[in-house]
């Protein structure tokens, strides 16, 4: 099984936009990273997000690129500060290998906690629209890759 976290594209200022919904940049970064990623070929389970606006529309641009069997969803538990156990007993349950675009610090206490066991040992210092791989082996979880959009050409 493989779990694929994203953290959504730098977003407009709360004065441009009080959603803070992506900037222009950030979706041609988006368009970038899921089309690169997309001709990998990979079957995902679904693209699962945050409700907040730049979360929102980083998984619909994704969405677009990859092959998901259950779509793009809106889903509860991956908000910047929200339990990381819910989505882990999440992921060690799932027989897909999902795609989650949230928020930071979540993200990089959730990747900590696959590979390491601890939240708060930081394996990881996500950027934003980028996209960590993760493999599980026997209930461990490595990092398998990594990619920013700045990466891609």
């Amino acid at each position: 099984m493989k779990v694929y976290l994203v953290q959504h594209g730098v977003n407009r200022p709360e004065n441009e936009d009080p959603q803070k919904g992506l900037t222009d940049q950030a979706m041609l970064d988006a368009e970038k990273l899921g089309a690169f990623i997309g001709q990998m070929n990979h079957q995902y389970e679904a693209v699962f997000h945050s409700d907040k606006k730049r979360a929102q529309q980083t998984a619909q641009i994704l969405g677009k690129h990859l092959k998901h069997t259950l779509g793009v969803h809106e889903t509860d538990c991956l908000g910047p500060k929200d339990d990381i156990d819910v989505w882990a007993n999440r992921i060690l349950c799932s027989d897909g290998d999902p795609v989650l675009v949230g928020h930071l610090p979540f993200l990089n206490k959730l990747a900590s906690r696959l590979v390491t066991g601890d939240e708060n040992k930081q394996i990881v210092d996500f950027k934003n629209g980028s996209m960590l791989c993760l493999e599980e082996d026997h209930e461990k979880f490595s990092v398998k890759w990594a990619i920013t959009p700045d990466m891609i050409t």
